[in-house]
């Protein structure tokens, strides 16, 4: 019986899906140094769905006028996305990317973060 829990529960950690967990809004390292912030995954239960498995790491920066954030968080919901946009309320827009695989959500490089915001402010420039 041991066995059978240890077994068990070896497969439940190998299963598991890890991401950066993270807000630059109240964690500042989360823009570069985030490689501190890995967590394991939790199932969560809303919108009526309880015990709801992460399906991949997202990662989204969001420019609110002059003011730049990225969260790294788990998904629960969606597709493997790169870069895709959505504009909110006046003034707010974000980028974000989704991706299935473990601690997906970084920024390889600062060149996408910039490629991004310069995509960004040219919208907002000529919207």
């Amino acid at each position: 019986m041991r066995f059978l829990v240890v077994f068990v529960s070896l497969i439940t950690v190998a299963t598991a899906l890890n991401c950066y967990i993270c807000n630059s809004l109240n964690q500042p390292d989360c823009t570069t140094n985030f490689q501190q912030f890995n967590r394991v995954c939790p199932v969560k239960s809303f919108s009526g769905l309880k015990a709801v498995k992460p399906v991949g790491c997202r990662v989204t920066r969001q420019y609110v006028n002059e003011e730049t954030s990225i969260v790294r968080e788990c998904a629960y919901t969606g597709e493997n996305v790169e870069k895709k946009s959505n504009k909110g309320s006046l003034g707010v827009s974000r980028v974000y990317s989704q991706c299935s695989e473990p601690v997906c959500n970084s920024t390889n490089s600062s060149f996408h973060f910039f490629t991004a915001a310069v995509l960004v402010a040219l919208y907002k420039l000529f919207s």
